[in-house]
């Protein structure tokens, strides 16, 4: 059958309607088809495993047209030496395989194996085969690479080299997971020319005594190299350095517009806070998003706990009214008081869109306080994500988000495990709860909230979702009808609580199933 004449972007459209099963199907059936196919299927690749997945994709990623579909390519390099461990230990086989001996009489590159039984494939030959493919990838914009137990010998340099010549002008995005010794050898590799974001992890390490000049000699710099076109800088740190050098050596980013820091906020792995505080002073006029979160470094069991260097941060920042103006999105932990980060809030009050607030639950008089900073905002876009945690939740309060953040596109509320049992009635099965029957008797129809998501005392993000949870966004998704999600993903479809439509005396309990 002859295939219709029709442009590209008119084939891309009708795609999206099909499953990738039926999309792949139809891979034969013209140019754009097959083209859509192959960029669907190699537009991200991840290494992180031998299997045969990775073995098929090796063999046809060294073919050039195939190689250059891929733009996001991910790099868990750990079980490459594991392959080289294991081989240490394993005896090599003196058995000459046929297929191997016919591939090189006839100069085929050979296929990858897979790990199968006792037999392993060869470390050596996958790398060489993942530097060709690598090679041949020359239109990559994100790439990532976690260097964990990873030995700098000859040949996985050789790789990193080859990702840096392949990609050096198409990449825009760049994350590096190493530990900080690891650092010099893996930044020599990665010089970019239009790099635009740049994500570091220092991973969990026992520190050295030459950290801090790892820190301000090596990384530094190299962040430094790419300021004039980076625009979103991600640093997050495990080590047990401290990090406070690092931050001093940091030159002002002129187009820095997201910056993200989870760092761990005391005396041993941030020693000087300012050092952070100064870096987004220097960076505020042009910062729309900051994000502020807690990592973890291990210390000693027996080792005293460190002392917090978060309200020394919060003191600054608050005693700086040029910090946090003009912010667009918000994510951090409360600063010392409710007060103070009203404070620093109010001077964003008229662009935030977004907020996430943690490790406090509001009290009903503080939410009202909390709200009347954006209620002013009718006529524009207004707040359109929030994340806080309730020391109450109420009929009320759903009222105060619905009257006066109209624009609220996504609500996350953390709560205490008591308020929600007391919703769903874990503990007793006789009549409704108020808040079912007050809830009932509402109907949401002008708010245009899309997302609900219910946490049940945690801030941490976590997939997994509790029964009491899942009903109470089930209920309250029932009386609001534009709700598509819950915390992100499509919601569930349930049996809501039926209080208030039909009469209470008459019916037994059915809340929340």
């Amino acid at each position: 059958m002859k295939s219709l004449i029709l442009p590209a972007d008119v084939w891309e459209c009708i795609a999206a309607f099909l499953s990738e099963r039926d999309l792949f199907r139809l891979i034969s059936l013209n140019r754009a088809l097959y083209d859509i196919v192959l960029n669907t299927r190699y537009r991200e690749v991840c290494w992180d495993k031998v299997d045969k997945k990775m073995s098929k994709t090796l063999v046809r990623l060294r073919t050039p047209s195939i190689a250059q579909r891929v733009r996001r390519l991910h790099v868990r390099a750990w079980f490459i030496e594991y392959l080289v461990r294991k081989e240490s230990l394993t005896p090599p086989s003196y058995v000459v395989n046929p297929k191997r001996l016919l591939f090189h009489y006839l100069r085929v590159p050979p296929r990858i194996e897979p790990s199968t039984g006792g037999k392993s494939a060869n470390a050596g030959d996958i790398l060489e085969s993942m530097t060709q493919a690598v090679r041949l990838m020359t239109q990559v914009t994100e790439y990532s690479f976690e260097w964990r137990d990873l030995s700098p010998t000859p040949e996985t340099l050789r790789f990193l080299s080859a990702a840096r010549s392949a990609f050096g002008v198409s990449l825009r995005k760049l994350t590096l997971h190493a530990q900080l010794h690891n650092f010099s050898a893996l930044l020599s590799t990665v010089d970019f020319e239009n790099l635009e974001e740049l994500e570091l992890f220092l991973d969990h390490d026992n520190s050295t005594t030459d950290a801090a000049s790892l820190l301000r000699y090596t990384l530094a710099p190299f962040v430094n190299h790419f300021r004039r076109t980076l625009s979103t800088l991600l640093l997050s740190s495990s080590s047990k350095a401290d990090i406070s050098p690092l931050l001093a050596a940091l030159h002002p980013v002129p187009h820095l517009h997201k910056f993200i820091a989870r760092l761990a906020f005391d005396a041993a792995h941030l020693s000087d806070p300012c050092t952070l505080f100064q870096f987004l002073r220097l960076n505020s006029e042009s910062l729309t998003h900051v994000e502020l979160g807690w990592s973890f470094a291990a210390t000693a069991d027996e080792a005293p706990q460190p002392l917090s260097t978060w309200p020394a941060f919060s003191h600054a920042v608050l005693d700086d009214p040029g910090v946090f103006v003009n912010l667009q999105e918000l994510r951090m932990p409360f600063l010392r008081t409710f007060d103070d980060t009203i404070a620093c809030l109010r001077r964003s009050a008229d662009t935030l869109t977004n907020i996430r607030l943690i490790d406090h639950f509001f009290r009903p008089e503080e939410l009202s306080e909390f709200v009347k900073l954006f209620a002013h905002r009718p006529f524009d876009a207004g707040l359109q994500k929030l994340y806080i945690g309730l020391s109450h939740f109420g009929i009320e309060t759903l009222d105060i988000f619905a009257n006066q953040l109209p624009s609220l596109q996504s609500l996350d509320l953390v709560l205490p495990p008591d308020v929600i049992a007391d919703i769903c009635h874990r503990d007793h099965y006789v009549g409704t709860s108020p808040f079912c029957i007050a809830l009932n008797n509402r109907s949401y129809t002008d708010w245009k909230l899309v997302n609900i998501g219910i946490w049940e005392r945690r801030f941490t993000d976590t997939s997994v979702m509790v029964s009491d949870e899942r009903s109470l966004m089930q209920h309250l998704a029932s009386r609001i009808p534009s709700v598509r999600t819950f915390r992100g993903e499509p919601k569930y479809e349930g049996r809501p609580c039926l209080a208030g439509m039909e009469d209470a005396s008459s019916r037994s309990l059915n809340v929340l199933n």
